[in-house]
């Protein structure tokens, strides 16, 4: 009998062996995870400030000034009709440079299904001059990043009822997508108009 009981400790033993070493298996899973996601989010934060500059640099010759607008009263009223939410800042910023002060980049965001999707516009003229997706951080509708859907974007006014002037085409399975980033060039066409 004793030799039973022996028996039956060692088994025990080994069985809680496994349970804690499986315990020390999930804790550096997690961790790893941790660590993968902040650097993942550290380096598209870091991609998305140089994607900025880049654009930026395509479209003036010289370093460009950032000059914010408020959205508060009638433009926040606007802007939350055609995002059906309120946007997430209060300010929002746009870069225009002395070679070429009729020419505004906007950079702005907006959730397709669950993650933002960075888009920067630019306006000359109140009319969209190009259009481009600079981070696109979702699993589904991608498609948005393509030059054959920003450059329906191009020459496209606000109406009066804040609409665009010529339709864009939706993307079979992207139709998410191309909602938000359809509304920030309205955003951004309603937002220039606003501006001096």
């Amino acid at each position: 009998m004793d030799a039973r009981i022996k028996m039956a400790k060692f088994h025990l033993l080994l069985s809680k062996k496994p349970l804690k070493s499986a315990q020390g298996g999930r804790f550096l899973a997690v961790f790893l995870l941790f660590i993968s996601l902040f650097i993942n989010l550290f380096f598209t934060n870091f991609a998305v400030a140089n994607t900025q500059d880049s654009f930026l640099s395509a479209i003036f010759n010289e370093q460009p000034t950032e000059k914010k607008i408020w959205l508060i009263g009638e433009k926040k009223k606007v802007v939350t009709e055609i995002l059906n939410h309120p946007y997430k800042q209060l300010r929002i910023g746009y870069w225009t440079a002395k070679d070429k002060p009729m020419i505004r980049v906007w950079f702005l965001q907006e959730i397709g299904k669950e993650k933002d999707i960075d888009v920067g516009i630019v306006i000359k003229d109140n009319k969209i001059q190009k259009l481009r997706i600079l981070a696109f951080r979702e699993s589904r509708g991608w498609e948005v990043k393509l030059p054959f859907f920003t450059k329906q974007f191009n020459q496209n006014t606000l109406t009066a009822d804040h609409k665009l002037s010529n339709q864009v085409s939706n993307i079979s399975g992207a139709t998410l997508s191309w909602r938000a980033v359809t509304k920030l060039a309205r955003v951004a066409l309603y937002l220039n108009k606003q501006l001096p």
